[in-house]
């Protein structure tokens, strides 16, 4: 079966067809994106996608792999993100409140440094 990233999540989008037309569309359920092809030119260039694919999968599945490593970083740093602005204003913050949101921020900043190297070992 013929399939194409989702833009947004990466999970594998199978091709499918229209009733009427018969022509090619995707639709990825949990983020609601579709994603029609509606002219010759882009149904073609989707067919040719498709022949290449074959010698692409093993590039295509490293490119996957990286793009999930990268949002799972993401994701983390808005976990972390999320943590601190929990915490609130630090005017009335404890000695171990401070000492927690000052950790908070170093693992952030920690995770920011993590993406940057990860983006320079890919290019």
């Amino acid at each position: 079966m013929h399939c194409i990233p989702c833009l947004l999540c990466g999970k594998e989008l199978e091709k499918r067809i229209t009733k009427k037309k018969g022509k090619p569309y995707f639709v990825c359920d949990p983020c609601g994106i579709q994603l029609f092809i509606r002219r010759k030119q882009g149904i073609e260039r989707l067919e040719e996608f498709f022949r290449n694919a074959e010698k692409a999968d093993i590039p295509y599945k490293q490119h996957a792999q990286h793009f999930h490593e990268m949002q799972a970083i993401l994701k983390e740093i808005d976990d972390v993100n999320g943590e601190i602005d929990k915490m609130g204003l630090s005017f009335f913050f404890s000695d171990e409140k401070l000492r927690i949101r000052n950790s908070l921020r170093t693992q952030r900043e920690n995770l920011f440094f993590e993406l940057e190297q990860f983006t320079k070992r890919k290019e």
